[in-house]
C-alpha cells in the first residue's frame, strides 16, 4: 500500500497529458479508479475477522449491535482511506483541469456560437434548407457534447463499480454480526 501511495503521489506530480473531454470523465485517469477494487479481498478479510469478534461479543458477552456503531464507522473509514486515499493526490490536478476546460471551451463555444448565429440566423446564409446539411451544425453539436463531458469531469478518479465491489466486500461479512441481534426478516425488510 505504501508503494502504491508513493507511486500515485509521484505520478500525480508528473507532466501528464490530461484531456478535459476524455470519455472516462476523469481526464484520462479513469483507469486508476479500478485500483480500489484491488483492496476488496483485504477489506473482506479484515471485516470477517472484526465481524466474527463482534458477533462473539453479541452472542456470548451481552454486547449489542449499537455498541459497535463507532468502531464500524471507523472501520469503514479506514478501509476507504486505504482504497481511495492515494487517488486524492489527483484531485487538485483534475479540479484545475475541469476549471480550465470550462474556461477554454467556454471561450471557444462563445466564438463558435456567435459565428454560427451570425451566419445562419442573422444573415440567413442563403438557403435555410441547407442548414441541416451544413458542416457548421454538426460541429456545433459535437462541441456541445464535448462541453457536457467537461462539466461531468470528476476530480476523484474513483470508479463507481470498483467502489461498489469494495462496499460489498465490507457488507457481506458484516451480515452474520447483524443477524446475531436482528432477525433476518427485519434486516430484509429494512433493506
Amino acid at each position: 500500500w505504501l508503494l502504491w501511495t508513493f507511486f500515485a503521489f509521484k505520478l500525480s506530480r508528473r507532466n501528464l497529458k490530461l484531456v478535459p473531454t476524455h470519455p472516462d470523465e476523469h481526464g484520462g485517469l479513469g483507469f486508476l479508479g479500478d485500483t480500489s477494487s484491488a483492496f476488496a479481498p483485504v477489506a473482506f478479510a479484515v471485516t470477517v475477522v472484526v465481524g466474527a469478534n463482534w458477533r462473539h461479543q453479541i452472542l456470548h458477552q451481552g454486547a449489542h449491535l449499537m455498541d459497535f456503531k463507532l468502531p464500524a464507522i471507523a472501520l469503514v473509514a479506514i478501509i476507504a482511506l486505504f482504497a481511495v486515499g492515494p487517488l486524492v493526490f489527483f484531485v487538485p490536478r483534475l479540479a484545475a483541469l475541469r476549471r480550465r476546460g470550462i474556461l477554454e471551451y467556454g471561450i471557444l463555444g462563445q466564438t463558435s456560437s456567435t459565428d454560427f448565429h451570425a451566419k445562419w440566423v442573422l444573415r440567413g446564409e442563403g438557403n435555410q434548407g441547407g442548414f441541416l446539411e451544413a458542416r457548421d451544425s454538426g460541429v456545433l453539436n459535437s462541441f456541445g457534447q464535448n462541453y457536457e463531458k467537461i462539466e461531468k469531469l470528476k476530480p476523484l478518479p474513483a470508479d463507481m463499480v470498483a467502489l461498489v465491489a469494495l462496499g460489498t466486500a465490507v457488507v457481506i461479512p458484516a451480515l452474520p454480526t447483524i443477524l446475531a441481534e436482528l432477525p433476518l426478516g427485519v434486516v430484509l425488510k429494512e433493506l
